[in-house]
């Protein structure tokens, strides 16, 4: 990606406090970060691609011996690092598009919580994740679900339901990109169609938001974001 990109990205997230947090995990989830941390299967080591402020491995921390994480943000990184300081936690700086530093089949899980949809390269982060993955291990996707009820409200009244206000112009910085720097979009039957391409056993598809396991009785239609877990 370009040096502007990394950027923009630095610009957003620089000097945002670590992600000590803990989550809310004693009920259904009601965010994608909640999801993830519930639905990810207990392993040795798991990596969380774009790791942010490090929240998500934070609360991780009892389900996995290895917390690790990559950031295409330096800015990123440095903020990961302290929310994960005194844990066993390895925050590095790269692209999933690209390969990175760990070996083969080194992961039992890998997590994108929310960042499949800013990957511009998907086919390439999809071979480097399967690379990471060992045999049976699980990745968990959460994105925003373009097929939801109020996205199709919105097309209806010709708006663009991004997941940013006014149709994605509304920017924290003056580098900031259009929709949050989203360049792709999901159905929870894309996924589906994404992993089956990879040879994934089984993918398990959940609903998520602030009504609970409502959301879970029709995720497709009820549910804000696609929140799925796969297996190798």
């Amino acid at each position: 990606m370009s040096d502007s990109l990394r950027s923009a990205y630095d610009d957003v997230y620089r000097g945002k406090t670590p992600g000590r947090q803990e989550l809310r995990l004693d009920r259904w989830p009601r965010d994608r970060l909640e999801g993830c941390a519930r639905f990810a299967p207990p392993g040795q080591r798991v990596l969380d691609v774009g790791c942010g402020n490090g929240k998500l491995l934070y609360n991780l921390r009892h389900k996995f011996d290895e917390l690790c994480g990559v950031e295409f943000s330096g800015a990123r990184v440095e903020v990961a690092t302290a929310a994960l300081e005194g844990l066993n936690g390895d925050i590095r700086e790269g692209n999933i598009e690209g390969r990175l530093a760990w070996d083969d089949a080194w992961f039992d899980v890998i997590v994108l919580s929310d960042v499949i949809e800013h990957v511009v390269n998907l086919w390439p982060a999809m071979e480097e994740i399967t690379r990471l993955l060992r045999p049976g291990g699980h990745v968990v996707i959460s994105t925003p679900n373009i097929a939801s009820l109020r996205s199709r409200l919105l097309l209806l009244r010709g708006i663009f339901p991004s997941s940013k206000p006014e149709e994605g112009f509304k920017l924290r910085t003056d580098t900031e990109l259009h929709d949050g720097g989203h360049v792709h979009y999901f159905t929870f039957a894309m996924l589906d169609r994404m992993f089956g391409r990879y040879g994934y056993s089984e993918v398990k598809r959940y609903g998520i938001g602030r009504f609970g396991r409502l959301h879970d009785l029709r995720p497709t239609l009820l549910s804000s974001a696609c929140l799925v877990v796969a297996q190798r």
